[in-house]
């Protein structure tokens, strides 16, 4: 991957409903806004940054990113990340999330060169113990946690990969809920990662003040 050209790319779209507190990106933690932190993690790994923001905050987010390619982004994540594809330059695509700000350059790292191996790759959380599959509010099978593991960000593709799987999931009316279930859905190979505890996703409040706790990690 040494010559190969790398794009980052940053879906913040979402209005962050869930947790309530307005455009997740925008939001600051250790007096500087999330979408700040993961574009300076990713510049460290990538050639490029594409940053998704609302339509209504292109001009600000431009202004706060300075040096990124900042793009409107869709209705839904998936339909950002596609758009995000569509701007960028890179051979080889880093996918991650601006409510994952805690996430290591190292493990961006990792991702990409695991990606380089078998086309696809990602950061999964080790359970630590075993993981029911449910049906209609009943455990049905247990996993043993060593075949279990929980998704998270960063994720890493080839460009010409991604496309293809961006484009099945289009045929087929079907939208992901993280970007590398479209490998798995379509067989192609799959390398895991081990992520890390300190990587949490922001989504809830509980989130939010378990990553003003966590406020020195972002460096």
């Amino acid at each position: 991957m040494a010559e190969a050209r790398i794009s980052a790319l940053l879906p913040a779209a979402g209005g962050g409903t869930r947790l309530g507190l307005g455009d997740k990106g925008f939001l600051e933690l250790a007096g500087k806004p999330l979408l700040h932190w993961v574009a300076e993690k990713a510049r460290q790994v990538a050639d490029e940054v594409v940053v998704a923001v609302p339509g209504e905050r292109l001009e600000e987010a431009r202004a706060l990113l300075p040096g990124c390619v900042v793009i409107a982004g869709g209705t839904t994540r998936h339909a950002s990340i596609a758009r995000l594809v569509d701007a960028a330059s890179g051979d080889w695509l880093l996918v991650h999330d601006v409510a994952r700000p805690f996430a290591s350059v190292a493990l961006m790292r990792a991702v990409l060169a695991a990606a380089a191996g078998c086309g696809c790759a990602g950061a999964m959380l080790d359970p630590e113990v075993p993981v029911a599959r449910l049906r209609d509010g009943r455990v049905v099978e247990a996993l043993v946690r060593s075949e279990a593991a929980i998704f998270q960000a960063p994720q890493a593709f080839g460009r010409i990969l991604l496309q293809r799987l961006l484009r099945e999931a289009d045929e087929a009316g079907w939208e992901p809920q993280s970007t590398l279930q479209l490998a798995v859905r379509a067989g192609s190979p799959v390398a895991a990662v081990p992520g890390e505890k300190s990587n949490i996703k922001i989504t809830t409040a509980d989130d939010w003040r378990l990553a003003q706790l966590l406020e020195s990690h972002l460096r």
